[in-house]
């Protein structure tokens, strides 16, 4: 994967009905992990947000983190 493709939303094209979509669900999640105490990157979030491209991505990952 280019790098310049890999720092934008470029891949995540199409998954998200707008880009602010996208850039919600970024902060959101970024605001999550900060809250809860976890190490953010730019990078890492987007990884993430690649492997499950879904709105309700935040939802599954709180879900996730109160079974443990």
């Amino acid at each position: 994967m280019a790098i310049k493709e890999h720092l934008t939303q470029e891949s995540l094209k199409g998954e998200f009905k707008s880009t602010f979509e996208l850039a919600h669900l970024a902060i959101s999640l970024a605001q999550y992990y900060v809250h809860s105490g976890h190490e953010v990157n730019l990078t890492n979030l987007f990884e993430q947000i690649r492997r499950r491209p879904s709105p309700k991505l935040l939802e599954e990952v709180q879900l996730l983190d109160k079974e443990d």
